[in-house]
């Protein structure tokens, strides 16, 4: 059963689910920390059992009070295995930072450390391991180094620990910590839509696919469809488990595995993400703030080929960097990221750039939005827009995604959705409902009733194109000073092709109902503007009408009236024609209003006692010729008054 988005949300829990990970040096006793906090030896390969090195990413849970069970990832310190370290640090909420008493400060130490500042983890704590191998004089020296490089860092005001993973000591003083950190922990996975990466796939006899992973947002329950990014491809949840226990629904902040059904795991890479099917879109543009870390070897270039890694995806790509040619050490800068492979973002993700060759860390950021077009660079609008995504608050961002609604390569201007706001500023749809009705409230955006459909455009929109239609109008009104209007059609035709037809029919909707423009017999004009006939060319119209009046069924063509009556009547003849005294039948052929109004009667009575009436007794009633006997018939069936039934006309 497909789960709604405004279910997702109203089920969410209150409880707080995190994800601790570990960082630090290979060697300095991450993974013996962990077992010694949960029991549980997290290097599961071979490889790592042989080598007594971490390799890839391992996992283990730890059982706090009231019944609370917190997922670790262990992470491979080896500075080999740094992309497999960012696949699992890319989603923590806490950080275990490891560093050896023995060793200090070590090549990985700094590098875990820049990666941890750059995502932006704020909750941690810093396990000093291998106490029992040092004198306490030496401890306080490595305290204090320990001290001076988290200054300015994210952990800056993480507690040290020091730990004895042989003794026990420190141990239980760093499950106290913990415990303590989770409490000041809040996520953001109850305003979002359910997203969880991928870090591994693999088969189970009897089962079938199961791949593991975080939940970034959101939550997940059997039987929900799912999708799996970037390859589109939707499928059913069979079962679900968390730290090894079967659950029906799994939330923010857990690790879970998920028993997929209509894929083999073989299909399946580690980078790939699951979330509610349309939600996410596939990508490789993506616009974001990066960060050079300080200690960068040189500044950034305009187009650097670099490493992207973000969740548990590790993709080759370029930087473009929109406001300058290069990016210093220490310095932030909007840029946009042209990628070599697809991947699934959202606002606000968190991810690292490393060095195309030799690969080590050079940066990060936040991503502020996906994209479709790649941007030009040093564009003022372009460079405003990505600083309202990176600063603004939601309000701001809703509604830049309003103002920016604008054509791009051909498309036009759409009715945005809640939906639509959820999807590019990643939010769910219920918290974009009120904000959007915040910003109706205010003005800044207007609602409207549009062909039974209710459309909100932004405020500027509307406005730009009210003075364009009023611009359209006076332009027509002067260079047509006889005629009533412009019908809409005609109107839609002189503006802009991009632009959504609801938004014209909401503003003319508008600036009908604030008296501004009025319509007659459908045609649209000005509220003040009346047509004005002079004198003269008052009389030379109830002369011309006159004419049309007397020559009943056999009028004069109107080149027949221009030479009668001379060119200065060329204007004439529509102005009738627009005040409804004649009508034009076909090109050049006109006939007065009372006449065709009474030959409607005639053929009503004609065909009511004959049933039908062809062209030739169409002829004698009108008593003219086939010149004007077939030229109204066609317009009579035109305006669907007659119907034409093989040779002859029936009545509609």
């Amino acid at each position: 059963m497909k789960q709604s988005f405004s279910q997702q949300l109203t089920n969410t829990p209150q409880i707080e689910h995190i994800i601790i990970g570990t960082a630090g040096h290979i060697d300095h006793g991450k993974t013996s920390l962990v077992k010694a906090l949960t029991g549980i030896d997290t290097d599961r390969l071979p490889e790592e059992k042989q080598r007594g090195m971490t390799i890839d990413l391992g996992y283990a849970y730890l059982d706090l009070d009231a019944g609370q069970r917190v997922s670790i990832v262990d992470v491979p310190g080896h500075e080999r295995f740094v992309k497999n370290m960012l696949a699992g640090a890319t989603s923590i909420n806490l950080v275990l930072f490891v560093i050896a008493a023995d060793d200090g400060i070590m090549p990985q130490t700094t590098e875990h450390l820049e990666i941890i500042n750059l995502l932006g983890i704020k909750h941690g704590l810093v396990a000093l391991t291998k106490k029992d191998l040092v004198t306490d004089e030496w401890l306080n020296i490595v305290k204090e180094d320990i001290k001076n490089i988290l200054k300015g860092t994210s952990l800056e005001s993480a507690p040290i620990i020091p730990v004895s993973t042989v003794t026990g000591e420190g141990v239980e003083n760093c499950k106290a910590t913990i415990k303590n950190l989770i409490t000041r922990i809040k996520t953001s996975g109850d305003i979002r839509v359910f997203r969880l990466s991928i870090d591994r796939s693999f088969t189970i006899k009897g089962y079938g696919c199961v791949v593991t992973g975080p939940i970034l947002c959101g939550q997940i329950s059997i039987e929900d469809e799912v999708e799996i990014l970037p390859i589109k491809n939707t499928v059913r949840v069979r079962g679900i488990e968390v730290t090894g226990e079967p659950v029906n629904t799994a939330f923010t902040g857990q690790r879970a595995a998920i028993n997929l059904s209509g894929i083999k795991s073989n299909e399946i890479k580690r980078g790939y993400e699951l979330s509610v099917p349309g939600y996410l879109q596939p990508t490789n543009i993506v616009d974001a703030s990066l960060r050079l870390i300080q200690s960068a070897k040189a500044p950034l270039k305009n187009r650097t080929r670099i490493r992207f890694h973000i969740n548990t995806s590790e993709v080759m790509g370029r930087v473009v960097l929109l406001d300058r040619d290069q990016l210093n050490p220490g310095e932030e800068a909007l840029c946009q990221f042209l990628l070599e492979n697809l991947i699934t973002v959202e606002r606000e993700d968190r991810f690292i750039i490393r060095s195309y060759s030799p690969a080590y860390t050079i940066g990060g950021g936040k991503v502020l939005r996906y994209n479709t077009i790649r941007l030009k660079r040093n564009k003022e609008e372009s460079i405003k827009t990505l600083k309202i995504l990176a600063s603004g608050g939601l309000h701001e961002i809703v509604e830049e995604v309003y103002l920016n609604n604008i054509a791009r390569r051909g498309e036009r201007l759409f009715a945005i959705t809640n939906d639509d706001i959820s999807g590019q500023i990643n939010i769910h749809p219920s918290v974009a409902e009120k904000i959007v009705a915040d910003l109706v409230k205010k003005g800044v955006l207007m609602k409207f009733s549009v062909e039974g459909k209710n459309v909100i455009f932004h405020n500027a929109h509307v406005l730009s194109l009210k003075e364009r239609i009023l611009n359209e109008l006076r332009k027509f009104h002067k260079e047509n000073p006889l005629k009533t209007g412009i019908d809409e059609t005609h109107l839609k035709t002189l503006l802009d092709k991009h632009i959504h037809p609801l938004l014209i029919t909401a503003t003319l909707s508008l600036l009908k109902n604030e008296k501004i423009v009025k319509v007659t017999d459908n045609k649209f004009s000005l509220m003040s503007f009346q047509i004005q006939v002079s004198k003269q060319e008052g009389g030379m119209a109830d002369k011309i009408e006159e004419l049309f009046l007397k020559a009943g069924f056999t009028p004069p063509s109107t080149e027949e009236v221009y030479t009668k009556f001379g060119s200065a009547c060329k204007t004439i003849i529509p102005l009738l024609t627009e005040k409804k005294r004649l009508v034009e039948v076909e090109k050049g052929l006109c006939f007065h209003t009372t006449v065709l109004d009474k030959l409607k009667e005639n053929i009503r009575e004609y065909v009511g006692k004959q049933g039908t009436i062809s062209v030739a007794q169409f002829r004698d009633l009108t008593k003219t010729s086939r010149k004007y006997a077939v030229p109204l018939l066609e317009y009579f069936d035109a305006i669907h008054f007659t119907k034409r039934t093989g040779d002859v006309r029936i009545l509609l």
